[in-house]
C-alpha cells in the first residue's frame, strides 16, 4: 500500500512538474512552434489612421511568411496587436503587456515619435528590440541599442523638399507653420528652415499651432501678409486638411509643402480641391510600379477593400526586417536578433532595400509626391 501511494505522488509529481514548465515557462508542445512578436501603434485618435495601415502592413508580413514556411524550420509568427492611443502612458502599459505577460521577442512600432522615444528607453532596459515602421523623430534610435526604424528621419526628409523648393520649383521665399505640441513637426520645421536658407532661401514667417487647435485663421493671415511662395506644413493629415481649406478660404494662392504627416487618404477626402497642386515627402508611393510595389498593394487592396498610406508597406516592412533578422540569427533570444537587425544590409521591402548607419536608421530613397486630380502621384525619387 505504501509503495502504490508512493507511485501515486511521484505520478502527481510529475504531473505538476509537466504543467509548470508548460505554462510558466512557455515551452509547452502548444507553444514551442509559435514565436510571438508585438506591434503597438495608434488604433484610435487622430493619428490611427497610420497606425491601422501599419498593423495592417505586418499582418500581411506574418500572413506571407507563415504561408511561405514561417521561420527557424517552421516556426509559426503570432503577431500580438496594441493600441497606444498615440498616448505615451498607454504606450509604456502595452509594451509592458507584451513583454511580461506575452513575452514577445521583438516588437514593430510604436508608430509615432513621442511613444516611441519612450519605449525606446524602455527596449533598451528589458532588451527587447523594436523597430518602427514610421517614428521619424531624429533621435529615438540614439536612447538605446535595441531601436531601429525602416523609415527616414526627419533631419533626412525636410531638407530633401527644401531643396526641391529651391532648385526645382524655382522659391526663394517660404513660411512655415508647425505644431509646437509635437515633437515630429518641430523637428521636420527645424530641419527645413536650415536648408531652405542655406541654399539661399529666406523664411518670411514662422507660426505656431498647438494640438487639438481648429481654427488657424490668425496664424495664415500673418504668414499670407508675408507673401510667400510656399508654405511648409509639417503636420499630421487632420491638421493639414484644415490648413488647406482655411488657407484657400483667405484667397492664399501659394503652394503648401509637407512630410510624410501627409500621407494619408483622409487629407484629400477632408480638403478636396484645396490639397490640389500640394506636395509632400514619403516613403512610398502607390503610382510606383516597381514589382514589390505592385504586389504589395494588390495583396493589400485584396484583403482591406482599400489602398494604403505610407505607414502600411512601412508596417510590412518592418515585420519582415524582423522575420529576417530571427531567421539570421538562428534564435528567439532578443538580444541575438537585435544583433541580427543591426546586421542586415541589402534586405529588399515594399519601400526599398534597406542597409542601416550607425545609428540604426535606413538609408534610403525619398518619395516626393504631388496631388494631382485628388490622387497622390510620384514626382521624384531622392537619395540625399
Amino acid at each position: 500500500m505504501k509503495s502504490k501511494g508512493l507511485l501515486v505522488a511521484i505520478a502527481i509529481l510529475a504531473i505538476a512538474v509537466v504543467v509548470y514548465f508548460a505554462f510558466f515557462t512557455g515551452k509547452g508542445e502548444e507553444e514551442s512552434d509559435v514565436i510571438k512578436i508585438g506591434f503597438i501603434g495608434p488604433l484610435t485618435g487622430p493619428a490611427a489612421s497610420y497606425g491601422i495601415n501599419a498593423r495592417n502592413g505586418a499582418l500581411i508580413a506574418v500572413e506571407q511568411i507563415n504561408a511561405a514556411g514561417g521561420v527557424l524550420d517552421g516556426k509559426k509568427l503570432q503577431l500580438i496587436v496594441e493600441d497606444d492611443k498615440g498616448d505615451t502612458t498607454e504606450a509604456t502599459n502595452v509594451f509592458n503587456k507584451l513583454v511580461e505577460q506575452d513575452k514577445v521577442v521583438a516588437i514593430v512600432g510604436p508608430v509615432t515619435t513621442g511613444p516611441t522615444t519612450v519605449v525606446a528607453r524602455l527596449a533598451g532596459e528589458e532588451r527587447i528590440p523594436i523597430v518602427s515602421p514610421t517614428a521619424t523623430g531624429d533621435d529615438i534610435t540614439k536612447v538605446s541599442d535595441f531601436v531601429a526604424r525602416v523609415c527616414f528621419y526627419d533631419s533626412y526628409q525636410a531638407p530633401v523638399m527644401a531643396v526641391f523648393a529651391v532648385e526645382k520649383l524655382g522659391y526663394t521665399r517660404a513660411a512655415i507653420l508647425y505644431d509646437n505640441s509635437n515633437d515630429y513637426s518641430i523637428g521636420l520645421a527645424n530641419a527645413f528652415a536650415l536648408r531652405f536658407t542655406e541654399l539661399g532661401g529666406t523664411i518670411v514667417a514662422k507660426e505656431a499651432f498647438t494640438e487639438g487647435d481648429q481654427d488657424f485663421n490668425a496664424q495664415l493671415t500673418n504668414i499670407a501678409a508675408a507673401n510667400p511662395e510656399v508654405v511648409y506644413v509639417p503636420a499630421y493629415y487632420s491638421d493639414d486638411a484644415q490648413i488647406l481649406l482655411q488657407a484657400r478660404q483667405l484667397g492664399m494662392t501659394a503652394v503648401f509643402m509637407g512630410g510624410d504627416g501627409w500621407d494619408s487618404d483622409e487629407l484629400v477626402k477632408a480638403a478636396g480641391s484645396a490639397a490640389e497642386g500640394s506636395y509632400f515627402t514619403t516613403h512610398y508611393s502607390s503610382s510606383d510600379e516597381s514589382e514589390q510595389v505592385l504586389e504589395f498593394l494588390k495583396t493589400y487592396k485584396q484583403k482591406y477593400n482599400t489602398e494604403p498610406n505610407f505607414a502600411g508597406p512601412l508596417g510590412y516592412d518592418a515585420a519582415f526586417l524582423i522575420a529576417n533578422a530571427i531567421d539570421e540569427a538562428g534564435s528567439t533570444d532578443p538580444v541575438k536578433i537585435n544583433k541580427a537587425i543591426l546586421e542586415t544590409e541589402g534586405l529588399v521591402g515594399v519601400t526599398g532595400e534597406f542597409s542601416f548607419d550607425e545609428n540604426r536608421n535606413p538609408l534610403k530613397e525619398v518619395i516626393i509626391s504631388t496631388v494631382k486630380d485628388g490622387k497622390f502621384v510620384l514626382v521624384d525619387k531622392v537619395r540625399p
